[in-house]
């Protein structure tokens, strides 16, 4: 573990960042989840009622809104903000490149500051801290090691690779027709919802393996449960 005694004021300042950055990459994640579950609803909705699908202006007006927001959030969370060799915005990808940059920050001890580290039972068998101290450190060997008790680049190497193959054709979309126009073909193309939700996906399973590496949360999906139903308000009438 990397012991504060022993850390350069630098590299603590880098781990603080990489904290503070994983609450707000988690924040953007779930909140781009969230604006996902409520467009496949509101598509549910419409779908089944035939009576409300025409005129489309506001349809296709929400639709649009939807996926223009959605796309900027990918944006934002895949391609950092570099100014003089120095992050410029807080991003997922931005996470990773430092991470990459200084991997011998990540220990296994780091990774385990939380676990107790407790004895077995007299008996020999665990206890339930000491089998969650040892499915720890399989974890981290695992899924971020490469087999080694620090963090191995090569991992993080493979994730970026997915992370921009996963992701390429909505930046080329956000790049020749979102956020500027091409003045050429490229600037008419259009993008399917299933690349879209490709990219949420990825961006998902990711981020949920980097906010356990940081310490901040173990999760099989960081997609929230509502506890209300949202589309209580399509029950009243909404002109009188």
């Amino acid at each position: 573990m990397p012991d504060s005694t022993q850390l350069s004021q630098t590299e603590e300042t880098l781990i603080e960042r990489w904290l503070r950055w994983t609450e707000k990459i988690h924040d953007e994640v779930e909140s781009m989840l969230v604006k996902r579950q409520l467009y496949e609803k509101y598509v549910e909705i419409v779908k089944a009622n035939p009576s409300i699908q025409n005129p489309r202006d506001y349809h296709d007006w929400i639709m649009r809104n939807y996926f223009e927001s959605t796309l900027m959030c990918i944006r934002r969370l895949t391609k950092p903000q570099k100014r003089a060799g120095k992050m410029q915005s807080i991003s997922f990808m931005g996470l990773l490149l430092e991470l990459k940059e200084n991997p011998q920050l990540i220990t296994m001890d780091w990774y385990l500051r939380d676990y107790i580290n407790a004895p077995s039972n007299t008996d020999g068998s665990p206890t339930s801290d000491s089998w969650t101290h040892a499915f720890g450190v399989d974890t981290f060997k695992t899924k971020f090691g490469g087999g080694t008790e620090t963090l191995h680049p090569a991992v993080i190497d493979a994730d970026i690779l997915l992370l921009e193959t996963q992701t390429e054709i909505v930046e080329n979309f956000i790049d020749n027709a979102l956020a500027h126009t091409s003045d050429d073909e490229r600037g008419n193309q259009s993008i399917a919802t299933k690349h879209v939700f490709q990219a949420i996906k990825i961006i998902e399973e990711l981020a949920a393996k980097y906010i356990d590496l940081m310490g901040m949360g173990s999760y099989t999906s960081l997609s929230p449960t509502f506890q209300y139903n949202p589309e209580s308000i399509f029950l009243k009438p909404w002109i009188n």
